[in-house]
């Protein structure tokens, strides 16, 4: 019986885990936002779980709520929340070397233009203390802290999203 319960499991985590391979995660939808801010496979689970159990992507399409818009594509805003969550620890590293991939990838999703990136790139560096207080600090409140820090810079000011 365990054994019938545990490919039942894994058949079922298939298409989960090749959302998660492509860097997608579970995507919009009631699950994304109950577990939003959660780091870690088991709330991305979770997620994908409540979303395809309940359906609710689809009404979350339909509707243009729970993160997603009427063309099926997750709000940018949305992935900027997704992605800060899923990689906290990396870009808490790279902001205070300031460099690193998941650092030029959070420029890219917050529309950052390459010309640009190295003021971003700079800015996380020197205001590190400002964006990471303590070593709790959520991905919610970096972003809120980075937008802050952002909005006082001449350059990037302009790509503030709402969070």
């Amino acid at each position: 019986m365990k054994r019938l319960l545990y490919a039942a499991v894994v058949f079922a985590l298939i298409p989960v885990s090749q959302s998660f391979a492509d860097g997608e995660g579970p995507g919009c939808g009631a699950g994304t936002m109950i577990f939003k801010g959660q780091k870690g496979v088991v709330p991305q689970v979770l997620a994908a779980t409540t979303n395809g159990t309940f359906g609710n992507q689809t009404f979350g399409i339909s509707t243009g709520t729970l993160g997603c818009t009427q063309d099926g594509v997750v709000k940018n805003e949305e992935k900027v929340n997704v992605f800060a969550s899923a990689n906290l620890d990396n870009l808490s590293q790279e902001m205070a070397q300031g460099q690193g991939e998941h650092l030029a990838s959070l420029a890219s999703l917050l529309g950052i233009p390459a010309e640009h990136q190295t003021d971003f790139f700079t800015l996380t560096q020197a205001k590190y203390t400002a964006i990471f207080p303590t070593e709790k600090t959520t991905s919610g409140e970096m972003l809120v802290a980075l937008n802050q820090e952002m909005s006082t810079h001449p350059n990037l000011s302009t790509f503030i999203s709402s969070h």
